[in-house]
């Protein structure tokens, strides 16, 4: 139970943000702005910035997948298992992200814009959005810019 407890405690900078997001696209900016806060809270709270730790995180994500999958497998959730599947993608992606900044540094991102694909999480680097997300198959539209 505690480990479900934390991983809830982990998973909320997430919910908080897709809550954000929903409140914009709604217009309720009161409620954006709220989520928005909630989600850097939690954040920080969970994570203190150190790549090793976010690192350590993700595989942590990745091995409870496993049991997660088994349990909607069971109960026939494709749902659920097609949005594992996703999320297992992504994290895999973004820990070999990570892997490759811890021993490339910025030479990694050098001449390259950073592109976040607002569906499922997926990262992209390079000189300009893809036409379809590789992961989720969402258009560029959803994809946004990131930093830089």
């Amino acid at each position: 139970m505690r480990v479900m407890e934390q991983n809830i405690h982990e998973s909320l900078p997430v919910i908080f943000s897709n809550l954000q997001k929903a409140s914009e696209k709604q217009q309720n900016y009161d409620s954006a702005e709220h989520f928005g806060k909630l989600s850097e809270k939690y954040y920080q709270d969970a994570v203190s910035g150190d790549l090793r730790t976010i690192k350590d995180m993700i595989v942590t994500d990745i091995s409870s997948m496993a049991d997660i999958q088994s349990l909607a497998g069971e109960n026939g959730d494709r749902g659920i298992l097609r949005a594992l599947r996703w999320g297992g993608k992504v994290a895999a992606i973004q820990k070999s992200l990570i892997d490759r900044y811890l021993s490339k540094g910025e030479a990694l991102t050098e001449g390259k814009e950073i592109f976040l694909c607002e569906a499922c999480g997926f990262i992209f680097l390079g000189n300009a959005v893809p036409g379809l997300c590789p992961v989720c198959k969402a258009p560029s539209s959803r994809f946004t810019k990131v930093g830089k």
